[in-house]
């Protein structure tokens, strides 16, 4: 795909089959310093579960529930949505559910018929897929304009993140293959994640693309909850960050577009089912 502009060459860009890379075998060129005192996200940055992230309200979580019940086809196309037996069902009382409701049907996700029944639309269980689809038409051209517009201090922020998630890596690497280290492994990727791609859009100079992207990653935290990460995905993901990130530090846009579509495109053919992306 070519970024708006920039003349995107994927052939610049050569990866090979998503397999586990070493750490050893990152870029030299990719500095990255590394904190190891502080080599975990704080308690802020951790996205572990719907249920675990505070900063949810109600109505929030009561949404990303129901919308990740219509991701599983749990609420199949054609399914009209009773607040009250949904209210029953989740364990809340009728109010969230109406204002979950009223946000599904603004996004298209849920439709009201003539009858003023709420009803879930045909084909809303690849709302998520969708939803990838429109990054890959929007983050490329973010990733070539936000090169040269980012700081240096912003730059080293992303790098410090990065090295958090290494580092996590390495002790993964080095022997820790427990789950609570990959619970933490997890959270610090997941935080690194969101950072460079939101700090990509808040710096594309574009302020209707940069709100549409922070629109598609509102929908994050569901793909997060429903698809937990590999050790493979996560570090063909750092991989791919890196990669991106050093582009972005290099102010070459064009490498930037090309890095961000194949990450993108990589998220895609890597995803553990292929509705959750």
């Amino acid at each position: 795909m070519s970024s708006r502009g920039q003349g995107t060459r994927e052939k610049n860009l050569s990866f090979s089959r998503p397999v586990f890379v070493p750490v050893s075998h990152f870029s030299p060129e990719i500095e990255i310093p590394v904190n190891k005192e502080t080599h975990l996200l704080t308690e802020s940055a951790e996205l572990n579960s719907l249920q675990e992230d505070e900063s949810l309200s109600l109505v929030d979580e009561v949404y990303q529930k129901l919308l990740l019940r219509i991701i599983r086809c749990e609420l199949p196309g054609g399914t009209e949505l009773k607040s009250t037996q949904l209210a029953r069902e989740i364990g809340v009382s009728r109010t969230p559910v109406v204002q979950a409701l009223a946000r599904l049907q603004a996004d298209g996700i849920v439709i009201q018929q003539k009858n003023h029944r709420a009803v879930v639309r045909e084909g809303a269980e690849n709302w998520l897929v969708e939803i990838h689809e429109l990054r890959l038409l929007l983050e490329p051209s973010a990733a070539a304009m936000a090169a040269g517009r980012i700081s240096e201090a912003e730059i080293q922020r992303l790098q410090e993140l990065a090295a958090q998630v290494k580092a996590c890596q390495q002790q993964y690497e080095d022997g820790d293959q427990s789950p609570e280290h990959l619970q933490q492994w997890g959270a610090a990727s997941r935080g690194f994640d969101y950072a460079l791609h939101l700090s990509i859009a808040d710096h594309c100079g574009n302020l209707p693309i940069c709100e549409a992207i922070h629109k598609c990653w509102s929908y994050k935290r569901v793909s997060y909850s429903a698809a937990g990460e590999t050790p493979e995905i996560m570090t063909r993901g750092l991989y791919d960050h890196l990669v991106l990130l050093d582009s972005l530090k290099q102010q070459d846009a064009e490498t930037a577009a090309a890095a961000m579509t194949m990450h993108l495109r990589n998220a895609s053919r890597m995803r553990p089912d292929r509705l959750i992306v």
